[in-house]
């Protein structure tokens, strides 16, 4: 029997975030039959809760990644573990990774880049260290065409594999579960927009603020408004100016910063909408799962870059990112009917269910894995291809089937064509 292939992965922290959940679900997803995973961890943090199956998780216990300490820490677990690839995700993670794999002699190096706004020290990152990888791994063609355009990465080595969202955590709420998690929430009868992410400048929270306080002075923001801002405080700056412009503009009873929320998916899923105006993303985690639980989005064109949303069809294309332009786009969602909104959301949860698997998510990464190793199987997408996830990788992923509910008693977004009976690709 051949040898499974050993896989390290390397990242900050399992904290509430898109790409850590890509990961946890990758590893999840990934042929134990084929893969031995492993973990490493700068910081001991976790708001995930995922199982996953890895014989321990290493934690460098470095908060301040990269230091000479950390990075010689770092390599001697990569001599222990002796992988086979080494995966790394985001930012310095992915510098320093890819020094410390080299220096182990691992013979396989992958990196993972995120966000299409490379910080300075990112972007010189990756143009001087781009060498030491085999291929680096995107979700979104804006990110690929930053690296080829701006880091100067070849294009050979830039794979895209989009996300997968996992159907049995993120589907349709019956009409009663969407009661429940309303009365248990305390929004019952409410308009509720959920804003999921960190609170930070690129998820341009101030301009909702500013864009609610604008709707409720002319009288178009609907009696009873929740806008649940649904994550945690990354910057020390950003969250405080949130606070303070809630507050000076008398938005308290409207606006909620919840922080890191238990059982993210039912309050989507319970939500009229989701809204996301960022500055920009990649392909977005928070739409993508929106979408499986078919809510309808109301995104920014930087959001959308993947055309995740048709304007009118999965949900709203805000004209910018401006607080005027997002609330000419939540008064055009207001002025919805119900049958319109949950028609989005149908559309937008069959979109879902044709693009983002994680079943595709894992085999577009596998796929990516035996080309850098020289292993049998289907070769990766090349970079050109706005839809990566969608070729076979050469392994068989693992089928989960679920039955939300009967279609008596179905939410609006879910009644149509048997929404209510899901079956994970």
């Amino acid at each position: 029997m051949a040898r499974r292939v050993k896989v390290t992965f390397l990242i900050n922290s399992l904290e509430q975030g898109g790409a850590e959940r890509q990961l946890a679900e990758l590893i999840s997803g990934l042929d134990a039959a084929r893969f031995e995973p492993s973990l490493i961890v700068c910081v001991d943090k976790d708001h995930l809760g995922y199982t996953l199956p890895v014989e321990r998780v290493h934690s460098l216990s470095a908060p301040l990644f990269p230091t000479p300490v950390s990075m010689a820490q770092l390599v001697r677990v990569f001599r222990e573990i002796k992988p086979d690839v080494v995966h790394t995700f985001k930012g310095i993670e992915n510098i320093a990774g890819r020094l410390a794999a080299r220096a182990a002699n691992v013979r396989g190096v992958v990196g993972a880049v995120r966000c299409p706004k490379l910080s300075r020290r990112e972007l010189l990152g990756e143009k001087l260290t781009h060498k030491l990888a085999d291929a680096i791994v995107v979700n979104s063609v804006g990110i690929r065409d930053v690296l080829l355009n701006d880091a100067h990465v070849p294009a050979s080595k830039v794979h895209v594999v989009e996300n997968g969202v996992d159907f049995a955590k993120f589907a349709p709420l019956t009409d009663a579960e969407i009661a429940a998690e309303r009365a248990a929430r305390g929004l019952t009868g409410a308009f509720v927009l959920v804003v999921p992410g960190r609170v930070s400048h690129e998820k341009n929270q101030l301009s909702i603020v500013r864009a609610l306080a604008m709707m409720k002075k002319r009288g178009t923001l609907p009696a009873r408004t929740k806008v649940i801002f649904a994550g945690r405080d990354s910057l020390l700056t950003y969250g405080p100016m949130v606070r303070a412009t809630v507050a000076a503009l008398g938005m308290g009873q409207e606006v909620e910063l919840a922080g890191v929320v238990k059982g993210i998916a039912s309050l989507v899923g319970c939500a009229d909408a989701v809204l996301l105006p960022s500055f920009y993303e990649g392909l977005s985690n928070a739409v993508v799962e929106a979408m499986a639980s078919a809510v309808p989005v109301i995104v920014s064109p930087p959001a959308n870059m993947d055309g995740l949303v048709g304007d009118s069809v999965e949900g709203l294309v805000c004209t910018g990112t401006s607080h005027v332009e997002i609330a000419a786009a939540l008064e055009r969602f207001v002025a919805l009917s119900n049958d319109q909104r949950r028609s989005m959301g149908l559309r937008g949860f069959a979109h879902a269910r044709r693009r983002f698997t994680i079943a595709r998510m894992v085999a577009g990464t596998v796929a990516v894995y035996e080309r850098v190793l020289g292993l049998p199987g289907t070769p990766s997408s090349r970079p050109s291809d706005s839809h990566a996830g969608t070729h076979d990788g050469g392994s068989t992923p693992r089928t989960h089937s679920f039955t939300t509910a009967t279609t008596n008693g179905v939410s609006p977004h879910a009644a149509q064509n048997g929404v209510a009976s899901l079956e994970q690709d």
